[in-house]
């Protein structure tokens, strides 16, 4: 084989080999958009998804703070309630220990003597 020859066969191998190459690098970018257009769809769901699962959780914690609320206006209502009657019944057992003393001093003199050792017993016990 002359020298020419040699050439015109190498440059034909190389021709088809860089066309082999190219055909392949095409394939590969085909492939390679087909997987980055998957993935952006993916990205884009799962960022879908997690927005709506946070305006979820926002949802979730307005309405335990609502309720959470409506208890603390309850419970404040409630206790508002039990300190006005038992001020009352205070009242109501202030009077009646006033009329009752006032009717019976003597009688009333020795109970309260005998609460005041009865407590002082209590504590002054070892």
């Amino acid at each position: 084989m002359d020298k020419r020859q040699v050439e015109d066969v190498v440059t034909d191998t190389a021709a088809e080999v860089a066309d082999t190459v190219q055909g392949k690098l095409d394939q590969g970018k085909g492939i390679f958009q087909d997987l980055q257009a998957g993935a952006g769809e993916t990205i884009d769901k799962a960022t879908a998804m997690v927005r709506d699962m946070s305006t979820a959780g926002g949802q979730a914690v307005a309405q335990a703070g609502d309720v959470v609320q409506g208890v603390a206006r309850e419970v404040r209502s409630q206790a508002g309630q039990a300190a006005a009657t038992a001020y009352q019944q205070g009242t109501r057992a202030g009077g009646y220990l006033s009329r009752y003393a006032a009717e019976q001093p003597l009688t009333a003199l020795l109970i309260a003597g005998a609460l005041g050792y009865g407590l002082s017993y209590l504590i002054h016990r070892p």
